[in-house]
């Protein structure tokens, strides 16, 4: 017997390296929102089918012949969201995984860090993802950008935390759902993260002449077919209610906008943000809801801290399956306490009012994981042209809410 690593048994010291706890830890510092929902890793079958009632038997009246005659069923409509698919690859050197085979340690770390990177990386995609509307836009093109130059200005300044160094974008006219994506493909070189600005590899016009101001930004592979990517809040929840002929995932949603794509709430109805969130908070008690989560961006969680003082509860809560817990703000709502949390990838100057025991992340296995592990086992592969290995880690899964009208999306 062997007293040194081959392939296999180096993947074994990774996979304990990296357990879901681990990974968790690794995930969930990248969305609190990803951090507190439900998980559920048996998403098996090609779709997953969640079933609505938004109305009750109408058979009724103080005419007994009436109220018979009038009789008619619940109603009930199904949604079934299919699985989707999100991949991140990490390749390393041939000479580190053979001298980490030879028990050099500390080419096992540089392994060690190259993955915990990979993890951040998956860990960032879900982050987005759990905002989006499945269509896997990153942001849009501000419109001072001049499309001759390689500087493309963010229309919104604070979605420069979707973007990286070397991230290959494409554009499109359309966000994601519906329409395909532009000819061509750009980099990012640098981030200006202060002022919302990408510096680009070409003049933008050049690697993509079709550019137009107000186009969507993706990362490259997220836009190859529509709807690639989970459906997030902005998804089940949108801020534009359903018109009729919507189809979302296979329902119409405008026959019953508020129970079958949740309530919008503006500030213009509740004036200071105190009185925002409590008449937000009772409209949904009057829809049947019970909310008990608030997510916002953490500019607009200062300034919520900063206007309610002395009128809120400190919160710091421990996750079960992470060794980090989870800080924000409590107020006392209609049905309970409503926690208020921060996540970076809420867009500024909105909120969601969430029923959280509605919401569930359902994924085929653990969500991420490093692939590959279920089938042959081989969590190192060997790249075919280069002297190197990879390690592939992703996930198969979306996001569901069995009660969309038990939530809201909402303006500060």
């Amino acid at each position: 017997m062997s007293d040194t690593l081959d392939e296999l048994a180096l993947g074994r010291v990774l996979k304990i390296q990296y357990d879901p706890r681990t990974v968790n830890n690794i995930c969930y510092g990248e969305s609190t929102l990803f951090a507190r929902m439900a998980k559920n890793t048996k998403f098996g079958g090609l779709n997953w089918q969640i079933a609505f009632q938004y109305g009750s038997p109408q058979g009724r009246g103080a005419a007994f012949a009436v109220g018979q005659a009038n009789a008619t069923p619940s109603v009930y409509s199904a949604v079934n969201v299919p699985r989707a698919r999100d991949y991140v690859f990490a390749n390393i050197a041939g000479d580190m995984v053979d001298a980490a085979k030879l028990g050099d340690f500390s080419m096992l770390d540089g392994m060690k860090s190259e993955i915990s990177n990979a993890f951040y990386t998956a860990g960032r995609s879900i982050a987005n993802t759990l905002f989006g509307n499945g269509g896997g836009s990153r942001g849009r093109i501000g419109a001072t950008t001049v499309l001759t130059t390689n500087q493309l200005i963010l229309a919104d300044p604070n979605s420069v935390v979707n973007f990286e160094i070397n991230m290959q974008l494409n554009l499109a006219a359309t966000d994601g759902t519906t329409g395909i994506k532009e000819t061509g493909v750009v980099q990012v070189t640098a981030v200006d993260r202060e002022n919302g600005i990408l510096t680009l590899s070409a003049p933008i016009s050049t690697a993509i002449p079709t550019a137009a101001i107000g186009d969507y930004i993706f990362q490259n592979g997220d836009f190859e077919t529509p709807r690639s990517l989970p459906t997030g809040l902005a998804g089940w929840i949108p801020m534009v209610p359903p018109a009729p002929g919507d189809n979302f995932f296979g329902i119409d949603r405008s026959v019953d906008v508020t129970r079958l794509s949740g309530l919008r709430w503006t500030k213009t109805q509740g004036g200071p943000i105190e009185e925002t969130i409590q008449k937000c908070a009772a409209r949904l008690v009057l829809e049947g809801g019970k909310p008990d989560l608030i997510v916002v961006n953490p500019l607009d969680f200062a300034n919520i801290s900063i206007a309610l003082g002395s009128k809120v509860i400190i919160l710091n809560s421990q996750l079960p399956d992470a060794d980090i817990g989870v800080t924000g703000l409590q107020m006392h709502g209609p049905k309970g306490p409503l926690d208020i949390i921060s996540d970076n990838n809420c867009p500024t100057g909105q909120f969601y009012m969430l029923t959280l025991s509605t919401w569930t992340f359902k994924s085929l296995l653990e969500a991420p994981r490093v692939l590959g592990e279920s089938g042959d086992g081989l969590r190192l592969l060997r790249n075919p042209t280069t002297d190197s290995y990879q390690i592939r880690i992703g996930y198969y899964g979306n996001i569901g809410c069995n009660a969309p009208g038990w939530n809201a999306v909402g303006l500060l």
